[in-house]
């Protein structure tokens, strides 16, 4: 099963967004209009051990945080807390109601002022249970275990902390909440690109982001997610059969395939671990997805602090890893396991390397990847001529990066040193100024006995005699200089 997307535009997302990676791929809200949903989310290992909790619950009188609710969160508060950079503050000021109407798109009307007061309640008393891990920015790994709301909302007039009259309306992020979002990985988004989507199709975006910046840092031809995960992370309705889980995911992904991000899905069957039918999603990056990707990544563009694929499964051994992959790559299940059970593992993974490279840089010589890759398995083919590893890419990579950084820290250097040096001859300046003549006649005479023989060259030179004053000017302000530089280190 299979649809393709329309060409798009290549185009390079100029307004990002970084957002936490930790809580962001949990669910929230309920991204249907009307209705409630469950919003809970339950991992086990295979001893049956509780891995993953994560339950939101909802304030009675104002309701499940709804679609107004996400766009808020995901829209204005995100975007406020990226301005303000890490550590983030405590205290945010989103705006005037009418601001956000404005921000959101809305007309600046009562009602939708009204709507967006009680969005921002929903939010606040929104309580999360959770235990769960996450990455931090250092790279360590940490364990959330909590019951907590993330925020409060102080609307205008109210008195903030510290007695002050509230000029807009501000949250107040709660101790777990901004314990995590300062110290956890973050990861870019196209923020216009966010923006346009409805409430599904861009829940989908941010989930999808994972999985699509895993594909192309790694050269792995398409990005999977199963249904099931999903729909218990969007939150979505959950179908068991094909024909309503195609109608949903096909109005989710139009948007999709219409800007360029998706170029290529595929379903294929499957079943959860309760045995129910489930489906596995895998997407071909298209221009857009390729686009952002070279744009998070570039020289000088955002930095990447680390691309966490969206795996919700547990890890798979080396066999059915390899299994797996070649799924993806368009080899039926059925000859997938054959491949694995007849082939040394090294061997399948490198005709896979080959194949990807090849469908990237030539794509015309390949017309059936999925068969060239079985053929080549089995036939043991030579590397393609022009061939790069991926190790020694991403070796090579590796030592442009290096070389990249040690350049800037080079260039970092010299700067500190010419503004250090600026700041010393402005001191320098000023000390002569406050000097008496006496004074200065005598620095002059310690400046000369130390000067190099040019310059007392120059300014003994009768030709030389109408610069005196500048030459003389400039040893005494690099003499007190340099003293200046030698009593600073010694102190």
């Amino acid at each position: 099963m299979d649809t393709d997307s329309p060409p798009s535009t290549d185009s390079m997302p100029v307004n990002t967004i970084r957002v936490e990676t930790a809580l962001s791929r949990y669910p929230v809200h309920r991204l249907a209009r009307k209705g409630s949903i469950k919003i809970e989310v339950n991992e086990s290992n295979e001893r049956g051990e509780a891995t993953l909790k994560w339950k939101v619950s909802y304030n009675s009188e104002y309701g499940q945080p709804g679609p107004l609710a996400y766009k808020l969160d995901t829209l204005i508060i995100n975007r406020r807390i990226e301005e303000a950079r890490r550590p983030i503050p405590r205290m945010l000021k989103l705006g005037s109601l009418s601001d956000i109407c404005r921000e959101l798109g809305l007309a600046d009307s009562g009602k939708n002022r009204s709507d967006i007061k009680r969005s921002l309640f929903q939010n606040a008393f929104a309580g999360i249970t959770s235990r769960t891990e996450y990455r931090r920015n250092d790279g360590t790994e940490q364990t959330l275990e909590a019951a907590f709301t993330r925020y409060s909302v102080i609307l205008t007039g109210e008195k903030l902390p510290g007695g002050k009259k509230a000029d807009g309306v501000y949250i107040v992020l709660n101790d777990v909440f901004i314990q995590v979002i300062n110290g956890a990985m973050a990861r870019p988004l196209d923020y216009d690109y966010l923006k346009s989507l409805p409430p599904a199709p861009q829940r989908f975006y941010e989930l999808l982001s994972f999985q699509m910046y895993a594909a192309l840092k790694y050269d792995r031809p398409r990005a999977r997610i199963t249904y099931s995960d999903f729909c218990a992370h969007a939150p979505q309705t959950r179908h068991l059969d094909w024909e309503h889980a195609r109608s949903q995911m096909n109005k989710i992904l139009k948007p999709h395939k219409e800007s360029g991000y998706i170029a290529k899905v595929d379903y294929q069957d499957t079943t959860d671990g309760e045995g129910r039918p489930d489906w596995v999603m895998l997407f071909m990056p298209g221009p857009k997805a390729r686009a952002e990707y070279r744009a998070f990544t570039k020289r000088g563009g955002p930095s990447v602090l680390e691309i966490e694929p969206l795996e919700f499964s547990p890890p798979l051994n080396a066999a059915d890893q390899a299994e797996r992959d070649l799924v993806e790559r368009g080899v039926t299940a059925a000859v997938a396991a054959e491949l694995v059970r007849e082939h040394a593992e090294e061997k399948i993974r490198a005709q896979m390397e080959r194949m990807d490279w090849l469908t990237a840089k030539q794509p015309e010589k390949i017309a059936e990847p999925a068969a060239y890759l079985v053929q080549a398995i089995k036939n043991d083919y030579a590397p393609p001529k022009g061939y790069i590893s991926l190790a020694e890419r991403q070796r090579r990579q590796e030592a442009r990066q290096a070389k990249e950084r040690d350049a800037a820290e080079k260039r970092r250097r010299e700067l500190e040193l010419e503004q250090r040096k600026s700041t010393l001859l402005k001191l320098a300046g000023a000390h002569i100024q406050r000097l008496d003549p006496a004074q200065l006649q005598e620095l002059e005479a310690e400046a000369l006995a130390q000067a190099g023989l040019d310059m007392r060259l120059n300014l003994e030179n009768p030709a030389m005699a109408g610069f005196r004053k500048t030459l003389m000017t400039s040893l005494l302000r690099e003499f007190v200089a340099a003293k200046l530089e030698r009593d600073q280190v010694d102190a």
